[in-house]
């Protein structure tokens, strides 16, 4: 009897140590979640649902473990194989057994007292309550119709003396709008592209906001005349939009001033039914820079597309691969380092289409395909960030 009674005493022990192991959601899943998840899966931002505690979270456990285990969420495309980026999201695999554990077992809450502590959002801003904001003319979109694309000109009304640290551009009406540009220079034309846009800040699904490395950081002039490129679809209820364009100050001196230019091209033709067109345009470098972010843009049939050095030995680079584009996530790309790209080299890009009936996305496979605007056209868009390495462009408060 003492046996059995001991037998009996060591299955209770067992058990409670195995319950006791469980893994649960505020002690194991609830940290995971806040630093890669909440970002956007919070009330008022992009994501469909928030989870922001454990009754939020708990009715999408099967959903949250299929799409981490297959590694979509969170969204991110570029190769490990070329590159380290400061904005990276992906869960670690640990991570991702952390969760798949937890749905598995059961979901379980855990103890209250486990709970991490809320990350601090401001309502309505990403990374907090900006210095300035700057509000673009009202747009008036149509219940029905094809997509909309005004270029709004307006002028800055900033504090001149401040540089800027960080961009973050916020439509007010994002069911309806696609993206936003902000461009400082004007958006000209033509077959090819030299690399004389400035982009100041592009807002798209998914993408964050533009945070600069210590240091660097951009400059607009008060009464300064910027443009803004917009898109927007209508769904059905005549509606508007304002966006908005939040404008974070850097502190200290502003040590490198930032450069964002387009590479890319206007000209090429994609053949109807063609499942890996191919085009290949390069921007050169005329001094030695510093590039701090990487942003690949194109649309429905964008299959893929890299980033790469050509230095004047000819010796090449990969500075950034996307070889499974999605038009539904626009990211930008920041290297754990700025990448130093000595003059005389050229930014080679390649982008890949699929004009294929195999291609899901594709509204026409018939069609031979150029740039165009809408979504159902093409794009080409190459846009990075870079500053001056010599020193020579160094500008002083």
């Amino acid at each position: 009897m003492r046996v059995l009674g001991f037998c009996f005493a060591l299955v209770f022990v067992l058990a409670g140590s195995a319950q006791a192991e469980k893994v649960t959601y505020t002690k194991d899943v609830a940290p995971i979640l806040y630093e890669k998840c909440l970002r956007c899966h919070r009330a008022g931002e992009m994501a469909p649902m928030s989870l922001r505690n454990y009754s939020e979270a708990r009715p999408w456990a099967k959903a949250i473990k299929e799409k981490v285990v297959k590694r979509e969420m969170p969204p991110w495309f570029a190769d490990p194989a070329h590159g380290e980026f400061s904005n990276n999201p992906s869960l670690t695999e640990e991570e991702i057994a952390t969760i798949v554990a937890w749905v598995d077992e059961g979901a379980v809450r855990g103890n209250p007292k486990d709970m991490p502590e809320y990350p601090g959002f401001t309502e309505g801003w990403q990374n907090g309550e900006p210095d300035q904001v700057i509000l673009l003319p009202e747009v008036k979109i149509p219940a029905e119709g094809s997509d909309i694309f005004p270029n709004l000109m307006f002028k800055a009304e900033v504090d001149d003396s401040r540089w800027i640290q960080s961009v973050e551009i916020r439509p007010t009406n994002r069911e309806v709008a696609h993206h936003v540009v902000i461009f400082q220079n004007g958006f000209g034309g033509g077959t090819g592209m030299s690399g004389g846009f400035d982009v100041l800040g592009t807002w798209a699904l998914g993408t964050e906001p533009s945070v600069y490395p210590e240091g660097m950081g951009r400059r607009i002039k008060n009464g300064q005349t910027l443009m803004a490129n917009m898109h927007y679809h209508p769904n059905g209820t005549a509606t508007t939009d304002v966006t908005k364009i939040g404008l974070y100050h850097g502190e200290g001196k502003l040590k490198n001033e930032i450069t964002a230019t387009l590479g890319g091209s206007f000209g090429f033709r994609i053949p109807a039914g063609a499942a890996n067109h191919t085009e290949v345009e390069s921007w050169h470098v005329a001094e030695d820079i510093k590039i701090i972010s990487l942003f690949p843009h194109m649309h429905l049939r964008g299959k893929a597309m890299q980033f790469k050095a050509v230095y004047p030995d000819g010796k090449g680079k990969i500075l950034l691969d996307v070889p499974a584009y999605s038009f539904d996530w626009q990211l930008f790309y920041y290297p754990k380092e700025p990448i130093v790209v000595p003059a005389g080299s050229k930014i080679e890009i390649t982008a890949v289409w699929d004009n294929s009936e195999d291609n899901p996305n594709n509204p026409d496979p018939t069609r031979t395909v150029g740039f165009g605007l809408e979504s159902t056209d093409e794009m080409m868009f190459g846009v990075f960030e870079y500053v001056y390495a010599d020193g020579d462009k160094e500008t002083t408060d």
